[in-house]
């Protein structure tokens, strides 16, 4: 009984930890603009390039990129203290959402491309 656990154990481990270190290109739909991610279904995956040009209030943001601007919900722990400007490129992934008044964009991650 024991050694059947522990198999079992081990298989779901070494399955997860292998799908989870792919980095690459994915099949899934990615949104890649801001006019896009406004005529989106709450759940959509967004990448989204640009710039963060505005604190709104707590949490929230205006992000900016060639197609237009979107309200942001970027996180603290996100910035891990990094000092991004109205200036400084970011990559922001994250999901369409709703609340009341419109879409908006919930980040899970926000890179510094190089």
């Amino acid at each position: 009984m024991k050694r059947i656990l522990v198999t079992l154990f081990l298989s779901a481990f070494l399955a997860t930890s292998a799908s989870a270190q792919f980095v690459g290109p994915s099949s899934s739909k990615h949104l890649s603009t801001v006019e896009q991610a406004r005529t989106a279904r709450r759940g959509q995956d967004v990448t989204l390039e640009g710039y963060v040009v505005k604190h709104l209030r707590g949490t929230y943001y205006i992000f900016r990129d060639a197609t237009g601007e979107m309200r942001t919900e970027i996180n603290r722990h996100l910035w891990r203290n990094r000092k991004v400007t109205s200036k400084t490129p970011i990559r922001l992934i994250g999901k369409v959402d709703r609340d009341v008044r419109e879409l908006y964009v919930r980040a899970v991650r926000l890179e510094i491309p190089e």
